[in-house]
């Protein structure tokens, strides 16, 4: 009796023939769009202790592959790009000095989240900026993602912007616990105004603050949510957060058409520290990708410095094409 193949396990794929030749087309079309841009490729290890996906508030640790090593080392499939491109700059390269610009372009290994039905193996393409922490940094990283996004023939993306201490600057008045906090930003990522309201009341939260962080809930659209999310705020961190997306959205001139000024888009793990924002096009379920200023996580590693950062989901990327 001839045996039976064996298949692949859940959450995992091949990509045959058309598959994989749009696959080659989509990266090398990318790579000449980041070598214009003077980023340089880098290609990190599939293989990680698994330290360096649990530091700090950037752990991504337990949704990782874990195995043990023949030492007992307790290692990773690469979960994610970014801690990875970290350790690179605080060990191989932490002698360079000035700016240094990273693209890279592989697959990240996550255990799915049911709910979602997501492949375990997952292509990602992205781009880190490290070393400086300027304004017209956060818009040249944004920039570039959009160059990308238009040169693969993505012509309908919306950037969604935000920055963390517009809601920050409010919460913070609160002085909550992390679950507190966290139960907070879900019913304002969702846009649920009664929930929000039912979790302030029992917090007992000021009428104040509760009428700050319910305005935020609604804030998403053109330059005009700005004006009225800066006379709700009393607190300088929330005040200075919508001072620089003014800025930002000007210095992205270019795409003016295609900024939302989306305050309603928490991050919930509190990875970036500022300048935060996501792509969509409506030709795609899910997000094209997302980024943002992350200038602790470098810390972690041992080393200071700023950074802001992309990546591209790119079956989306694909889907939206």
């Amino acid at each position: 009796m001839a045996r039976s193949s064996p298949g692949l396990p859940s959450g995992f794929r091949d990509l045959l023939f058309e598959e994989a030749d749009r696959r080659r087309s989509a990266e090398t079309a990318l790579a000449t769009e980041f070598g214009a841009a003077g980023y340089k490729e880098v290609r990190p290890s599939t293989i990680e202790f698994l330290d360096t996906y649990t530091l700090g508030k950037q752990s991504i640790g337990e949704r990782a592959f874990k195995f043990l090593d023949r030492d007992d080392h307790l290692l990773a499939l690469r979960a994610d790009f970014t801690p990875a491109v970290a350790r690179i700059v605080t060990t191989r390269l932490r002698s360079s000095s000035g700016p240094q610009r990273f693209w890279y372009s592989g697959d990240v290994f996550r255990r799915p989240d049911p709910k979602r039905g997501s492949y375990s193996e997952v292509w990602q393409v992205g781009a880190e900026l490290i070393g400086t922490d300027g304004l017209s940094n956060d818009s040249e990283i944004i920039d570039l993602a959009m160059r990308c996004l238009d040169r693969l023939g993505c012509s309908d993306v919306r950037i969604h912007l935000n920055h963390t201490d517009v809601f920050r600057g409010v919460i913070a008045t609160l002085q909550l616990d992390d679950s507190a906090r966290d139960r907070v930003k879900t019913f304002i990522d969702h846009k649920d105004a009664r929930g929000l309201a039912d979790q302030l009341r029992n917090l007992g939260a000021a009428p104040e603050t509760e009428r700050q962080l319910q305005l935020l809930a609604r804030c998403i659209g053109d330059a005009s949510v700005l004006d009225v999310a800066d006379r709700a705020m009393t607190q300088s961190d929330s005040q200075a957060a919508i001072s620089h997306l003014r800025a930002l959205g000007k210095s992205l001139a270019r795409w003016e058409d295609r900024i939302v000024y989306d305050l309603t888009e928490i991050d919930e793990m509190e990875y970036y520290t500022g300048t935060m924002f996501a792509l969509f096009s409506a030709k795609a379920h899910r997000e094209l990708g997302n980024g943002g200023r992350y200038d602790t996580l470098l810390q972690e590693f041992g080393v200071d410095l700023p950074a802001v950062g992309f990546s591209f989901a790119m079956d989306a990327v694909l889907e939206a094409l």
